[in-house]
């Protein structure tokens, strides 16, 4: 199967296609609550909608690449166990492909949620430039799927898995938190989304390479 057949594989199960459907819902949602009513000039619908956008993204990405970086290895597993098609063990060729699908599925989110960013973008008209406003939600998606590949194996290796609900949340409060301290825009996609940053281009095009090194392919090996 191609890389497109798998990711669209990928995005059809349930677990991403729920994902998809609530942040579309919620969304719209915040477009609606956001948007001015009434006899109101000012729209500025784009300050709250792309910041959440790209929080939502940026979540659901290291929320998935936590989940596939955590998975066991086959020796973790027992030679008699078979894992089934859709969770193959970490470091295989089937894993491997897993991660590949999962991000471009990943960013096929970012496309399919694009409009909501282009509406209020054009209904507001911000300072911040459309093409920024574009790219960054791209560059926090790869960023943190890496980051959640590796946050997932960490805690994997450290036998700290069962904290892996809590610690994802709590990384990306924590780049907020260290984004305020610092007076940067270094990791958190909130802040990000504001004003172009190469800090943050630079680390989450770090996070990006973490992903395409994870899924680059490798050789089958013969039992």
């Amino acid at each position: 199967m191609s890389l497109l057949g798998s990711a669209a594989a990928r995005l059809s199960r349930q677990d991403m296609l729920q994902g998809l459907t609530g942040m579309l819902a919620a969304l719209c949602l915040v477009l609606a609550m956001s948007w001015p009513a009434g006899s109101a000039v000012v729209n500025d619908s784009w300050s709250v909608v792309a910041p959440v956008r790209a929080v939502m993204l940026a979540l659901a990405a290291l929320a998935w690449g936590a989940a596939v970086g955590a998975r066991p290895r086959r020796a973790e597993l027992g030679a008699s166990f078979v894992p089934p098609p859709e969770a193959p063990p970490h470091g295989e060729p089937a894993w491997r492909r897993e991660v590949a699908a999962t991000m471009v599925a990943l960013l096929s989110m970012v496309v399919i949620t694009l409009p909501f960013d282009v509406l209020s973008h054009a209904a507001a008209y911000p300072s911040t430039s459309l093409g920024w406003s574009l790219l960054s939600p791209f560059l926090a998606t790869a960023g943190y799927f890496g980051i959640g590949l590796g946050l997932g194996r960490a805690l994997r290796v450290a036998r700290l898995g069962a904290l892996l609900p809590l610690a994802v949340p709590a990384l990306l409060a924590a780049t907020a938190w260290l984004d305020v301290a610092l007076g940067l825009r270094l990791a958190s996609p909130w802040f990000a989304t504001f004003e172009a940053s190469p800090l943050y281009a630079a680390v989450m095009s770090a996070g990006a390479v973490l992903a395409l090194w994870a899924a680059r392919p490798v050789r089958e090996v013969a039992p």
